[in-house]
């Protein structure tokens, strides 16, 4: 069965509690002995010394940040910051062959700063996402895990989040950086300890992205009557070889936010095609990434399985990717609603399994009048 995936980009900062942040108390500390609270004020974190600096390059499907899923195997683009080393490693990972490792699964804890960082420039309505598995048995008050953005001197200029928590596996997070567009910083990933003999905190990271806005989903904040449909842009007709009813999707989205439905939907969308990115390699197979703008709605991620369509008996796509930025499409597939940050479409294809409806995605130009089926 195809594994789920977070919609990039329902913006949202995640609260301590949200994040499973807390940890567990710390043993009692033996007579005498005391511990150095966590910093909170006027931090500042050791940037690589400036003989190391290299210049980096971040290519490919707009993402400000360079080696995002760490695939270079090494430090030669993400450098060490903080006192403590980090390192990068081969598993556990998100995607891909390698992640990045900051802190300790046992005792000792780290004492300082151990985390990995890289000079970027944020875009306009620049959305960070990441993917973390994260472990601790201390608390906020005396470690934690952490993104930050410094200056040029290593000042923390803002927490982009701390928390002492245990993700008990991969999580993905969305944070938005809009107010920062144009500016450069040293990105920061990482944890902080304070030695504690009997204690440990790590975190891994993964799948670094940082890109332009515009790609975030807006659910309706009230119900979307389904007697009044939005209406698609006159300069894209509907074929009618393609159903589309964005205004029952919107209801969908709706109703979901509300709690009153549950259950996954079979869903028919369309609408133009924001941004595309590339396919990954998961536990679940092959698996291709694209964003639609739903009329008067917001963004939806959709999700294909690449090697269910490369079986297919006719009409399988070419290699990835298929669909580019500006294309109009139209997509039949089941509607999955986990939570306002977790939401997309998939079994866009006929191998369903389970689910009993064979969906497509059709691939027009941006005027809708020339479509290829995929399925």
């Amino acid at each position: 069965m195809q594994k789920r995936f977070s919609a990039l980009g329902l913006l949202m900062a995640l609260s301590l509690a949200a994040c499973g942040g807390g940890g567990t108390t710390p043993s009692s500390l033996p007579a005498g002995s005391s511990r150095v609270a966590r910093p909170t004020t006027a931090r500042q974190i050791a940037l690589p010394k400036a003989s190391t600096v290299r210049k980096m390059s971040a290519v490919g499907s707009g993402n400000a940040v360079a080696d995002g899923g760490f695939e270079s195997g090494g430090f030669s683009v993400w450098q060490q910051c903080g006192s403590v080393n980090a390192s990068i490693v081969t598993s556990p990972v998100h995607s891909g062959s390698y992640s990045e490792f900051s802190g300790s699964t046992s005792s000792p804890e780290v004492n300082g700063y151990a985390g990995v960082c890289q000079q970027v420039t944020i875009p306009s309505n620049g959305v960070l996402t990441i993917w973390v598995d994260e472990g601790t048995n201390d608390t906020l008050a005396y470690a934690d895990q952490e993104a930050d953005l410094l200056d040029s001197y290593g000042n923390v200029v803002d927490t982009i989040f701390s928390e002492a928590a245990n993700t008990h596996g991969w999580v993905e997070r969305s944070y938005n950086l809009s107010q920062y567009a144009g500016q450069s910083y040293w990105l920061f990933f990482g944890v902080y300890g304070n030695g504690w003999n009997s204690g440990y905190i790590y975190q891994y990271l993964d799948d670094v992205s940082l890109t332009a806005g515009g790609v975030t989903p807006s659910p309706s904040p009230s119900p979307v009557p389904t007697a009044t449909p939005s209406p698609v842009p006159t300069a894209t007709p509907v074929p009618s070889a393609y159903a589309c009813d964005d205004a029952q999707f919107l209801n969908d989205q709706a109703e979901f936010g509300a709690g009153t439905i549950s259950g996954d939907q079979l869903v028919d969308i369309c609408g133009q095609v924001t941004q595309v990115l590339p396919s990954k390699v998961t536990a679940s197979g092959n698996h291709g990434y694209f964003y639609v703008q739903i009329p008067n709605g917001g963004t939806i991620e959709i999700v294909s399985n690449l090697d269910a369509m490369a079986q297919a008996p006719s009409n399988n796509p070419p290699s990835w990717p298929w669909v580019a930025t500006g294309n109009y499409v139209y997509v039949q597939g089941r509607y999955y609603y986990d939570n306002s940050s977790s939401q997309g479409i998939d079994w866009t294809e006929d191998d369903t399994g389970s689910w009993p409806y064979i969906g497509y995605v059709a691939v027009c130009n941006s005027s809708a009048n020339t479509c290829v089926k995929y399925w």
